[in-house]
């Protein structure tokens, strides 16, 4: 009787989470979610609902974007990673969504060795530097001149791990005392901004190139060791006189771990056509970022697993505490 029990028991969770090969072969057949760890109108919601657009489109399916905002997008991770592995629930995030995640808890809601199957990168992009319009800054140089001189009464915006983590960057490069301020979301901290509160911010370059379409703000430098073709005009901080900081942040698509290899390779498939056309083209230009993609789901894994060990030391120099 025991023995049957456990029988049963596998059984069932075999056909909770796995796909059989039908069900693959003839995937997608109805709506698929595509998860967002930040709130409708930011830079990760951008990027999700296009993706998701083109999705529907070379699929034949309705595509349905879910914003599940909350704890540095650790929220809408765990809730993708405990989803049935059948590729109707998928997760769009960037690299400190998988590689910091392990550095940013005492007990990680996920495992992103063990907890995710890896579709596609769909693009990099780098943080830009910038200051409020009004301000008098024209370059990196004058901006760390001043806050130089006010020292501890300097301030900075840290809306997310990648801004945070560039900030301590440069004032340790540049050998400043300014304070940081936390704030929940991008949005959060334009008026302290434009009112002089704060001094600077290492932005994602969504928010920046829409602020400064606006007028509302100046890039100084952005966060890449080379140049972005969508910006070109933008220096670099290491050409700006802030040596070490190299940062480009990709942006992938992800699925439970256990999704079936042919799904993955369907939207692996899908998402590099999509990635390549001329349209995803000009809008990531538009956003400041720049195509990525590889060979397989494969390559993608290796990616995350890559960028692990960095994200380490990234966590570690801006001095974020495990929560």
């Amino acid at each position: 009787m025991k023995r049957w029990l456990v029988c049963a028991v596998a059984l069932l969770s075999l056909s909770v989470f796995r796909t059989d090969p039908a069900a693959a072969q003839n995937y997608p057949n109805r709506e698929i979610h595509v998860v967002c760890g930040f709130p409708a109108g930011s830079g990760a919601d951008v990027y999700a609902r296009f993706f998701s657009n083109k999705l529907a489109a070379i699929s034949g399916q309705t595509v349905v974007v879910e914003n599940r905002p909350g704890a540095q997008g650790s929220i809408a991770t765990e809730y993708v990673a405990r989803a049935k592995p059948d590729g109707y629930t998928l997760y769009i995030g960037g690299a400190d969504a998988f590689s910091a995640s392990p550095y940013l808890f005492k007990k990680p809601p996920i495992n992103p060795a063990k907890d995710f199957d890896y579709i596609s990168p769909l693009l990099s992009q780098g943080f830009m530097l910038i200051v409020d319009s009004k301000a008098p800054f024209k370059s990196v140089a004058e901006l760390t001149t001043y806050l130089k001189q006010k020292k501890d009464k300097a301030s900075y915006a840290t809306p997310n791990n990648p801004s945070t983590i560039l900030a301590e960057l440069y004032k340790r490069a540049a050998g400043l005392e300014t304070i940081q301020v936390n704030y929940k979301t991008s949005a959060d901290f334009v008026n302290d901004l434009a009112s002089g509160s704060i001094d600077f911010v290492m932005a994602d370059p969504v928010f920046t190139l829409a602020r400064i379409k606006q007028g509302t703000v100046r890039p100084l430098a952005i966060s890449t060791a080379k140049r972005l073709s969508p910006v070109p005009d933008i220096p670099t901080m290491q050409e700006a006189g802030i040596p070490g900081i190299d940062l480009n942040l990709w942006w992938l698509m992800a699925a439970p771990a256990g999704t079936p290899a042919p799904i993955l390779d369907k939207l692996h498939a899908w998402f590099t056509e999509i990635v390549n056309s001329q349209d995803t083209r000009e809008f990531l230009a538009r956003n400041g970022g720049e195509p990525y993609t590889n060979a397989s789901p494969a390559a993608t894994k290796k990616l995350v697993e890559q960028e692990l060990a960095a994200w380490k030391d990234y966590i570690a120099v801006a001095k974020i505490e495990a929560q």
